[in-house]
């Protein structure tokens, strides 16, 4: 039985396993940017332009290990994650359209030929329970899991009453991925293939106490059944400082995933 020491308990590992890798590759991004600066120094343009590669895929690979870092501090307590977090009332369409005014931003930014559309169907204020990390987080998975498939994707964030879709215009999930998501049935084909976007996007709809289903037909949809929304009155809203670090945290996460993109 899940205890509240446990949520204190998971919430510290969380953190720790999150600050302890960006700590670790803040000094390796130091060490790497101090290499650079004095490659520069010392060798002759021809030099550069030689060890240019062997940089860019170094780069490459820190920007790779910070997602893995993240991701892997989630990973750790996707099992209990839904305890250790507190979902908050929150207005789902406005954080949406900011996700998906940085997603363009940044697509037009790294020259990503991908388009994100949010279609709110009238509703300009939806109201209801959740967790501006969890989302930013959920989103983001689904965005890169379309993008590694087909890199110029049409994608389509859904909102209702009481409902969350995304949806895509790509091949569609295997039965094996939707077996994943909705069951967290393991196929020895994606055992091989490894990978934590898929079980993280489960445990962060759980955490936030979102029902998850995978629709039918052309394309990926995912379904989200949203909590009963919270009375207007109840709905907390941010400080200024919170809302600007809060702005910073997701477009930092945006702009790493899709430079993973553009870079390979």
């Amino acid at each position: 039985m899940y205890k509240e020491d446990d949520g204190t308990a998971l919430l510290a590992l969380r953190g720790g396993l999150r600050g302890r890798f960006r700590r670790s590759l803040d000094s390796m991004e130091n060490a790497f940017e101090a290499l650079q600066d004095s490659l520069e120094r010392t060798t002759s343009p021809a030099q550069r332009a030689e060890l240019q590669p062997i940089f860019d895929e170094l780069r490459t690979q820190l920007l790779s290990l910070r997602r893995l870092g993240d991701q892997t501090s989630d990973a750790a307590t996707a099992a209990l994650l839904r305890g250790s977090c507190t979902p908050r009332p929150m207005d789902l369409v406005s954080q949406l359209r900011e996700i998906c005014d940085i997603l363009q931003e940044e697509a037009a930014r790294c020259g990503l030929p991908f388009t994100v559309e949010l279609c709110c169907a009238g509703v300009e204020f939806l109201p209801t329970m959740g967790d501006a990390t969890l989302l930013n987080g959920l989103v983001t998975n689904l965005v890169s899991n379309t993008l590694a498939v087909d890199g110029a994707a049409h994608i389509v964030l859904h909102c209702a009453p009481g409902c969350f879709v995304y949806r895509d215009n790509g091949p569609g999930l295997p039965p094996d991925a939707r077996a994943l998501l909705t069951e967290e049935k393991w196929s020895e084909r994606l055992l091989h293939a490894g990978g934590l976007g898929l079980p993280l996007i489960a445990a962060y709809a759980r955490a936030m106490d979102w029902a998850l289903a995978v629709g039918e037909g052309p394309g990926t949809e995912l379904q989200f059944t949203l909590p009963a929304a919270p009375p207007l009155e109840n709905l907390m809203l941010e400080s200024p400082a919170e809302r600007m670090a809060e702005q910073r945290t997701r477009r930092q996460l945006i702009q790493r995933e899709l430079a993973l993109l553009a870079n390979r």
